[in-house]
């Protein structure tokens, strides 16, 4: 366990450096230099972390950032309170603040934590499908499928960044792609190009999705 939560940390620190580790790994070849001491002394040890693994220690940082919120919610929910006792702080306060949009919050946040693996389940899904087929069409040299693997379930530990507290979670999201294109980067060794095409492919399908979807309803009604 020690060794994972090691693996995972190094992961979050030099996300490019790891996947230089894994590549050579793979390739059987040892990195000319590597910036860090650690990572060096590391090389041999790391094997690249499962998705169990990284989904483990990403639910514990999950909590974290649930707590957070639930505290977050209540000092809001005291503060409220004191506010509302004061004639002259009451009118501060929104009445759409009230008891049951507090519970429905604090649910909210308890309903993620608890739904979070098969969130984080379909992020990779997704984003698996995505890299093998550019991995294909790039034409990869090498096991696509576990090389896929590795880059989707190393690009998780942007988690920790969830120990932040309020802007944990929009770090997370945007760090989450800088951690991908290392992995396309460095693992799989694809040119900046190529990475950038694969890490804003959602963006563009999601784009032209609409688009299609403006020209047939447009088209639909022109037809009426």
């Amino acid at each position: 366990m020690n060794q994972i939560v090691k693996e995972y940390i190094l992961t979050f620190l030099h996300p490019f450096k790891t996947h230089d580790v894994l590549r050579n790994l793979r390739t059987r070849q040892r990195p000319l230099a590597l910036a860090s001491e650690v990572l060096t002394e590391q090389e041999d040890e790391i094997a690249g972390l499962s998705f169990l693994e990284v989904m483990s220690i990403s639910w514990v940082m999950v909590i974290i950032s649930g707590l957070y919120s639930v505290g977050m919610i209540y000092f809001g929910y005291i503060t409220g309170s004191f506010m509302s006792e004061s004639d002259s702080l009451s009118s501060l306060i929104s009445e759409n603040m009230s008891l049951e949009y507090q519970k429905i919050l604090i649910s909210w946040s308890i309903l993620q934590v608890i739904i979070f693996p098969i969130t984080l389940w379909f992020y990779a899904k997704l984003w698996t499908v995505v890299i093998r087929f550019f991995g294909n069409l790039f034409e990869f040299d090498g096991d696509v499928e576990s090389v896929t693997s590795q880059v989707v379930n190393h690009s998780i530990v942007t988690n920790l960044f969830l120990v932040i507290p309020i802007f944990g979670e929009m770090i997370r999201h945007f760090s989450s792609i800088i951690y991908l294109f290392a992995g396309l980067r460095n693992n799989m060794s694809f040119s900046i190009l190529q990475s950038l095409i694969v890490v804003c492919s959602p963006l563009i399908i999601f784009v032209l999705f609409i688009l299609l979807g403006i020209i047939y309803f447009t088209s639909l009604f022109a037809m009426l």
